[in-house]
């Protein structure tokens, strides 16, 4: 790091107080990414049943489950790191950061690189290669005018991922996870709804089981005329590419406002629960007024519904994506300290009362969507009132 304000070679404008710039760089190693132990050693399991002593007695098998690695290591986490924090006018603060790691030897069993009869005999190896990078900004601004004091906080960061090398072997080169998002999800490309046997006989061949007028039509993706899982491609990323968050405090006197939020953009998410997906004898949402009928079929919203399990609709697709994009208001307080007069009054010392609320609020495109909660506890805003006091 290199306070370079400091220098007396630097003219410094009037606006800067303060300048600092920094790098830094290392190799870490992380077993984070392991999700168990021993997977250097030899591991054994059961399987079937041998029976002897006509038959009176059993035991079952032993097979391998996969072979030992003495050398297995740990992941190599390479992180690079370039910034500058700089106090302007007396009153604001920046500090800006860019970033790119790099995380070596993922431990993986590579079962691509070997013939499939050979999967029981395929060691946990550093394999996988993925890589991270992006900017944070932080903004601070802290000023007093008379009895008026101002805080505010701001922070926002963008961050990507990128897998390098990756343990797959697919048929189509589009169906390759290496090159994209580490939260890449995959899946069919939607082009609407079939709206008769015409539209159906007309279309490439669909084997998630007999499609009907108001099932979901996707799209052939390799030419072949029938819609598989060799058709699904990359359809978005469910973790955000940006992130920010809030911080303000205002006070006069006494008195003081408190506020925090917090918001993302940029992620998607899929309409998957019982809610949308339901047929044969499930409990139906609301959602079944706008499905498909033949009277409706130009203003439907959702496919048409069927008494039988119906394989085609209800699987990962762009149909069923939605924006998850939101700005929450995380906590809201407002304290005031009661007049040291009054206080002592009352045989007290700092005696503050306090009102607050957490997720008060939140804003988003698809609100409903965010806040429908599906076989678990509802979100909740939370309301107090707190008295706090020293004797």
């Amino acid at each position: 790091a290199w306070v370079i304000s400091r220098e007396e070679f630097m003219n410094k404008p009037d606006f800067l107080d303060y300048l600092k710039l920094k790098a830094s760089a290392g190799i870490l190693k992380s077993d984070i990414p392991i999700g168990d132990y021993y997977y250097y050693d030899e591991r054994y399991t059961t399987s079937g049943s041998y029976s002897w002593y006509e038959g009176g007695k059993s035991r079952s098998g032993v097979i391998a489950s996969w072979p030992s690695n003495a050398d297995l290591n740990f992941m190599t986490r390479k992180e690079m790191n370039f910034g500058l924090q700089a106090h302007l006018f007396n009153m604001l603060g920046i500090e800006a950061n860019y970033f790119h790691d790099v995380y070596d030897g993922l431990v993986v069993r590579p079962n691509s690189t070997y013939p499939s009869f050979y999967n029981d005999f395929v060691p946990y190896t550093n394999f996988e290669k993925d890589a991270y990078r992006g900017v944070e900004l932080g903004l601070s601004l802290n000023k007093e005018i008379g009895d008026w004091e101002f805080y505010a906080g701001l922070n926002f960061l963008y961050s990507v991922s990128k897998r390098l090398k990756v343990n797959e072997v697919y048929a189509n080169d589009y169906q390759y996870r290496r090159g994209y998002n580490r939260s890449a999800n995959f899946g069919l490309e939607a082009v609407g709804l079939f709206q008769s046997q015409e539209d159906i006989d007309k279309s490439p061949f669909q084997t998630f089981g007999t499609v009907k007028p108001g099932d979901i039509k996707y799209k052939d993706q390799n030419g072949d005329k029938i819609i598989d899982s060799r058709d699904e491609v990359y359809l978005c990323n469910w973790q955000a590419p940006w992130t920010e968050g809030l911080e303000l405090k205002v006070r006069y006197k006494n008195l003081t406002l408190f506020l925090i939020g917090e918001g993302q953009q940029g992620a998607k998410a899929f309409k998957e629960s019982s809610y949308y997906w339901m047929d044969g004898n499930d409990k139906y949402s609301v959602i079944a007024r706008d499905c498909w009928t033949p009277e409706t079929s130009a203003t439907a919203s959702y496919p048409r519904l069927s008494s039988e399990t119906n394989n085609n609709n209800f699987r990962r697709s762009s149909f069923w994506m939605y924006d998850n994009s939101f700005f929450n208001l995380r906590r809201v307080q407002l304290n005031y300290k009661i007049p040291d007069k009054l206080s002592d009054y009352l045989f007290a010392k700092d005696l503050n009362i306090s009102l607050s609320a957490t997720d008060l609020f939140q804003i988003a495109p698809n609100l409903k969507e965010r806040s429908l909660r599906i076989g678990a506890e509802p979100y909740y805003r939370t309301f107090a009132v707190t008295l706090k006091a020293k004797f």
